[in-house]
């Protein structure tokens, strides 16, 4: 069922100028609404306009719910010359109220009433041009999703505005909910769902579109605008067309790419008949114009192109020397462009415009698949093929350098492993080592920490004897470290003071060899013995040594070798004697 412009279910009584809503005092009533009506009011900040939502409406909890819904999300967006801005909403008593900056001119649905009215249909081709420009502005990046002609207002500067974005999503689920009737500006597929899209809104847009030319609704049967309005094409029908699709894949993409192609065929022309746009009845045949361009090429001693194909390649040529912007390119559900042709064929040969890409020549209305175009189609083809010689070329260095990163890398862990066994080979015999010397100091320590039984006797002052010419004894009598009782009798006389090296001293020193005499304990199977020793007091050496009461054998060869080592404090006296056990 197809609602008149004007008409409303569920109307609210009209409220007194001067009654209160939250911050805003009521003037006189503007137009209604499908679900409210419009009051000029005054806020906190000046002149400002109410929309009053309808009791019907307002007592519906989903639709109430999809109204505050469409509220918040139209007043956080950013300000738009083409949309009026929600300011503030609110409930006062039982009442539901939506406040937006002041709106002023007339609302399209009230400018189409008139013109009927006068005996005129339509706002013309210009001015719905403008008005379909500014409307797809509006909606480029936000969704109205039940968009109607009551819903846009132009005021008396041409300034045109969507005035009930916030309403949107109320008026589409009071349809859904039966409370005003389903209009037929709404996409069949928003109607089944209740759910506002983009692609939804390109229709609506479409409907307006369809009713500004016309002056009455888009419905099945209805005339085509170019049967309505004087000096227009079917290029116009064509757009009305594809913007209403009952398939919603076949429509416009996006309403700005609809309003761009609307405002180039109503604004500039394009979908107007005149002398300089021939229609493509009267166009001359394929063949005549074949024949003229062969004509002219075989008179030209420019080279052949690169095609063969001489009129295919002078035919590209030319059209490639025309920029007008005037060439759609479909992808799925979205639309690019307007572009040139030199535009089309730079982005075939990047590869972003394939074979199953639809063209369409807005000023025409005519399209094509790209692929199948006779121009385009064998450019696409190549350019196919060039980016697969790439893309293969490509994939066989990757696999290449792959490949030699591989190599590289059996030979990096071939490298590894050999440097890993040397290591592995160096550790085994740096422990085997640290083992052996971890015996060898284990050894040396259990002859360090040999048991030592230290008896220290002090030397015996012998009776003085005098000197007398025949003999006297001498440090080296009787060989190396032999051991002479005379050589530790002082041969001064009795009178002489003689300094001695006290005991303790002498234990400090031989002491710290105890591991070295007691090896030779070991070497020579011996388990204990008696050490005695002259120490020299001027040089601090030992002198002579007898091992077990002997100054001959093994043992004390051994013992001598390492006494003899020992250095003893010096003192100013002749010499030291004294004598100690070691054990093991």
């Amino acid at each position: 069922m197809t609602a008149q412009p004007g008409t409303a279910s569920g109307s609210s009584a009209q409220l007194r100028a001067g009654a209160q809503l939250g911050d805003y005092v009521l003037g006189q009533p503007l137009w209604p609404l499908r679900i409210a009506d419009a009051y000029r009011a005054n806020g906190p900040k000046g002149p400002a306009t109410v929309y009053v939502i309808k009791a019907a409406v307002a007592g519906d909890p989903a639709v109430r719910d999809q109204v505050i819904a469409g509220t918040r999300a139209a007043a956080v967006l950013p300000e738009h010359k083409h949309l009026v801005r929600t300011l503030a909403a609110g409930l006062t008593g039982d009442i539901l109220w939506i406040a937006t900056e002041e709106v002023d001119g007339s609302l399209v649905r009230d400018m189409l009433l008139k013109k009927k009215q006068a005996g005129s249909s339509g706002l013309g081709a210009r001015g719905t041009g403008n008005l379909i420009t500014g409307v797809t502005a509006a909606l480029a990046d936000v969704v109205h999703g039940a968009l109607a002609s009551e819903s846009v207002v132009v005021n008396r500067q041409g300034r045109i505005r969507v005035t009930d974005l916030a309403l949107g999503p109320g008026t589409l689920a009071a349809m859904k909910a039966g409370i005003i009737p389903m209009q037929s500006c709404i996409a069949p597929e928003v109607q089944a769902s209740g759910e506002p899209t983009s692609v939804g809104d390109v229709y609506s847009v479409g409907a307006l579109l369809y009713e500004s030319l016309v002056g009455s609704a888009l419905e099945r049967g209805g005339p085509r605008p170019s049967e309505v309005v004087s000096g227009m094409n079917a290029q116009i029908d064509e757009l009305v067309a594809r913007a209403c699709h009952r398939d919603a894949d076949k429509r416009f993409g996006r309403v700005d790419v609809l309003g761009e192609v609307v405002g180039e065929a109503l604004g500039k022309g394009g979908a107007m008949e005149t002398s300089a746009v021939p229609k493509l009845e009267h166009a001359p045949e394929l063949g005549s114009q074949v024949q003229s361009l062969a004509t002219e090429l075989s008179a030209s001693t420019s080279n052949p192109a690169v095609s063969g194909n001489l009129v295919v390649d002078r035919a590209l040529q030319a059209a490639l020397a025309d920029s007008t912007e005037k060439w759609l390119i479909s992808k799925g559900r979205l639309d690019y462009g307007p572009f040139s042709l030199a535009d089309v064929v730079a982005q075939i040969e990047k590869g972003e415009i394939v074979a199953g890409n639809i063209i369409m020549d807005k000023d025409t209305g005519a399209r094509s698949d790209v692929g199948g175009h006779p121009l385009l189609g064998p450019m696409v083809d190549a350019a196919k093929a060039r980016l697969d010689d790439q893309r293969r070329a490509q994939a066989e260095v990757r696999v290449q350098s792959a490949e030699k990163k591989r190599g590289a890398m059996l030979y990096a862990v071939i490298g590894l492993g050999a440097l890993g066994a040397a290591a592995g080979v160096y550790f085994i015999i740096q422990s085997v080592r640290s083992d052996d010397k971890a015996k060898e100091v284990n050894a040396v320590a259990k002859l360090e920490g040999a048991d030592l039984k230290v008896s220290v006797s002090l030397p015996k002052v012998p009776p003085a004897k005098k000197r007398s010419g025949g003999s006297r004894g001498t440090a080296g009598a009787g060989g190396a470290g032999r051991y002479d009782d005379n050589l530790a009798l002082d041969l001064s006389d009795d009178s002489d003071e003689t300094e001695t090296l006290g005991m303790d001293k002498v234990f400090a020193v031989y002491s710290s060899y105890g591991g070295q005499l007691g090896s030779c304990l070991g070497a020579n199977g011996v388990r204990s013995a008696n050490i005695g020793m002259i120490i020299d007091g001027p040089s601090g050496r030992v002198k002579g040594v007898k091992v077990n009461g002997q100054s001959s054998g093994g043992l004390h060869g051994c013992i001598w070798r390492v006494m003899t080592k020992m250095q003893f404090p010096k003192i100013n006296g002749p010499r030291t004697r004294a004598e100690f056990d070691i054990g093991v």
